[in-house]
């Protein structure tokens, strides 16, 4: 745990600027947002990010290098109460596109596991200055210690397939390869909880 610390709101601008950085070249989210992505990312995390520090979400290394939103189990579905909140930021974040951009989300929630209870790994990143140097990683090893240690398995969809072999580095495997209309491919992996490693 020496690894993480948990990110609160004096954190959310800086960590949203590491998150729209390390996206600003996923094909997904060029896809989405083909133009000035990376303000409108800016805007989209940082208000995605905002509600995850208030709920002890959102884990960032000592630097505030890396960004992660963790979900514990059953804490993974967005609440209509939420998507009312955040709507202004989606219309501003897609535009044009906002159909495609909410029929996504829509797509990724129906095929989200429902069982067995699982932690959820929505959004992991690390800036371009900082690639390379090991800080995602220990990021995210720490998360799967806390999910290891709680004997319950993990859940993410990864947006990159240059990401695929990070991830099966720390255990996930692919389920499904998916897309949505025209969009490019999305993975869904799953880790299974490794209760030997939390013993030792």
């Amino acid at each position: 745990m020496a690894d993480i610390v948990r990110a609160t709101r004096a954190d959310v601008h800086a960590l949203a600027d590491v998150l729209a950085d390390a996206y600003e070249d996923d094909p997904v989210w060029e896809w989405l947002v083909p133009e000035d992505r990376v303000p409108r990312l800016q805007r989209f995390f940082r208000d995605l990010l905002a509600m995850n520090a208030e709920r002890g979400r959102l884990w960032t290394d000592i630097d505030r290098t890396v960004a992660a939103v963790w979900c514990p189990p059953g804490e993974w579905k967005v609440g209509t109460g939420d998507l009312v909140r955040h709507f202004p930021v989606l219309v501003r974040t897609g535009r044009t596109r906002l159909p495609l951009l909410l029929g996504m989300l829509q797509s990724m929630e129906r095929k989200h596991p429902v069982e067995p209870e699982h932690w959820y790994l929505e959004f992991i990143g690390t800036h371009s200055k900082a690639r390379g140097t090991g800080r995602g990683s220990a990021v995210l090893g720490a998360l799967l210690a806390q999910a290891d240690a709680s004997g319950k398995p993990a859940y993410l969809e990864s947006s990159n397939e240059r990401n695929l072999t990070f991830y099966k580095r720390h255990g996930f495997t692919v389920q499904e390869e998916m897309t949505y209309r025209s969009s490019p491919p999305m993975w869904r992996m799953w880790r299974e909880a490794d209760t030997a490693s939390a013993r030792r």
